[in-house]
Formats: C-alpha cells, structure tokens, sequence
C-alpha cells in the first residue's frame, strides 16, 4: 500500500558517507557559489533523503512511532556516527491527525500504532558540523485526504518559489495561504474549507540552531522583514481541517539546552550530571527523553530530572501543538539556501517529494 501524494522512490545505501564526496543539491534553481557550508548543508540534505527512503520502503498500517524513529535515527546515526548527537538535529516528530509538531515517543507510555485512516507527519532534522537539514512530509493511505496533503504541499511549494532575497515575509505567508484556502475537503458528508494553521511558522537556520532570527508566516501578517542573501531557511506548511490555531497540550517530550545558563548553581547531583551530559553529546540542538537516555552512562536517568532543569532555567521545553480533537492536519518543507544574486537552492528536494 503506497502512502497518498508521494512519488514512488528506491532506497539508498545506509553507509557511513565518505567525507570527500560532493554531494549534489536537491535542485538548483538558479546557480549559486559553493562554500563549505553549503557543501555540508548537501551532505546533511543527503542524508535526510536515504533516511526518508528507506522508511518510506517500510512503512505501512501497523507500524509503530517508535519503529518510525528507531528507522530514522537509526540510519542517521550510520550516515553521521562521530557528529554531534551523530547527526541527529532533532528528535523525530512523528504527530498524527490533530496534533501538528513536536511529539515524539516518551518511554514508559503506551505504543502508538499507524492506522489506516491516521494522517501522520514526519519532521526531522540532519546536521554535519550544525549545519541543519529541516524537512517533513505526511503519510496517510486514505486518499479522501488528497486535497489536505495538496494543499500543504502545493502551499509549500508556492512559498519557496516566491522566497528570494529582498522578498518580505508577509508577502510569503500571503501566498501559502492564497493556496491552502483554496482548497476543501469531504469529510463526513460534509465539505470544510481548508485553513493554515495561522500560528506556525517556517524559519531561518543557523548553526546548531533549527529556529534562527526570521520566522516565515503561512499567512498575511505585518512583518515586513525581508530574506537576507547567504542564508539557510525552512519553509513549512500546515494545512487543517479545523479552526486554524495550534494549541499546547501535555506530555513534554522536546527539550533545548539554554546555553546561556551556567550549571554551577545546581544542588541536585544528579540533574547537574543530566545537564553535563546534554552539553557535551547534544549542545543546543533539540533533543527528547531517549537521547539523553542514550548517553547518560549511569543508571536511574528519568525525564523527571528534564522538567526539573526546566524548571529551575537551564531547558526550555515545548509541548505537543495541536488543534480542536476530530481535526486533520498535514504538513510539507524543505530547507532551502539564498545567495546573492539570485541564486537559490532547494537542498532537502528529493524524487518522493
């Protein structure tokens, strides 16, 4: 059973890649001037397609979410091993139907299996030397969902084709969202408009750090900031069935490290441990309970010392977001490079999407 809207690919070697490769871009939309980050913005993009393929090979009703991480991380850490976090820019988001980002399985809770009927988004991150490779796509197999897919897809698509230097983020979200609400979709006898998710955003990247300073709106708004040359961004769209806005729910599974913070004030011995250990194997990428789990060399790690670094400063934490129960959500994006004079890059492109 193949997945709704995504090209039908072949898998990819899962081999440690060999660091004097020059990796070719996802597509060149205008040429640009190589440099050594751009190079590692290629092999990190390279890196994200063979890991997309071959689950994409193996997914199907039944699958679990955490089968679905341990498939991507996984593959990345062959391809990365000796990166930090071996190349894994984030946890892997695996949020379904209503909920749109940040959730990735917590140990101990329940298994989530993959439905028929589910609409599942797929969102993660590579980096070679924090040079971060941003993009997700959705699975489902019911195609009544085609036009939601479409609309984050095509909406997606419109986005980067408009973006350019110069070119202001209002307008940008202008145009997703001309494209998302021109569709509709049948869903229990009854045709619903479809709508952005009005309070995400795509983003600039910058080293070690998926959200940089410039946020990407998926609709009109009254930021005029303008895309600056030289720069790596992440244009992500969500399409919805319900009322457009994203709510935070519990279970807190995505955590940052505030670099900024000094740990020499922690009383607990163990949270101070917890805390040296997320800043020597992960520094301020993204990071779930299971990585820390994985590095943490003595025994009795608990997210509970997570939410207590939370709560004293030294972690941010972001919740699940997700709109009214009963909703459908689907989200699209690539990472793309703008150089001066026009060049640009769309380096996550792959032939699945």
């Amino acid at each position: 059973m193949r997945p709704t809207i995504l090209k039908e690919v072949s898998q990819l070697p899962i081999e440690p890649l060999n660091k004097d490769i020059e990796f070719k871009s996802g597509e060149v939309v205008k040429e640009v001037k190589l440099s050594d980050q751009l190079m590692k913005a290629r092999k990190a993009s390279e890196v994200h397609r063979r890991s997309r393929y071959k689950l994409q090979s193996m997914i199907k009703p039944g699958i679990s979410m955490n089968e679905i991480c341990s498939i991507i991380e996984d593959s990345t850490r062959v391809m990365l091993q000796g990166e930090l976090n071996d190349g894994i820019a984030m946890p892997t988001g695996v949020p379904m139907n209503e909920c749109a980002a940040h959730f990735t399985p917590i140990a101990g809770e329940d298994e989530i299996f993959l439905k028929d009927d589910d609409v599942l988004k797929i969102d993660f991150g590579t980096h070679v030397d924090g040079i971060i490779a941003d993009s997700a796509f959705t699975i489902c197999f019911d195609p009544k969902f085609e036009n939601l897919l479409l609309a984050s897809k095509e909406s997606m698509e419109e986005g980067i084709k408009f973006a350019g230097v110069d070119v202001r983020v209002c307008d940008i979200g202008e145009r997703i969202n001309e494209v998302i609400t021109s569709y509709e979709i049948e869903l229990n006898n009854q045709t619903k408009k479809i709508l952005p998710v009005k309070n995400l955003d795509g983003h600039s990247i910058e080293r070690f750090s998926i959200h940089g300073g410039i946020s990407i709106p998926l609709i009109k708004n009254d930021d005029r900031t303008k895309l600056t040359e030289d720069t790596f961004y992440a244009i992500e769209t969500f399409a919805t069935t319900g009322n457009g806005e994203a709510i935070s729910q519990k279970n807190i599974s995505y955590y940052i490290y505030e670099e900024n913070m000094s740990n020499q004030f922690i009383e607990n011995v163990k949270c101070k441990r917890v805390l040296e250990c997320i800043k020597r194997k992960i520094g301020t990428l993204p990071f779930c309970p299971r990585f820390v789990d994985k590095y943490f060399c003595e025994p009795g790690f608990s997210k509970e010392y997570l939410d207590k670094l939370v709560e004293d400063g030294y972690l941010e934490s972001f919740a699940p977001l997700s709109d009214v129960k009963g909703s459908y959500i689907s989200q699209f994006e690539h990472t793309f490079y703008l150089s001066d004079k026009g060049g640009k890059e769309i380096l996550t492109r792959g032939d699945d999407y």
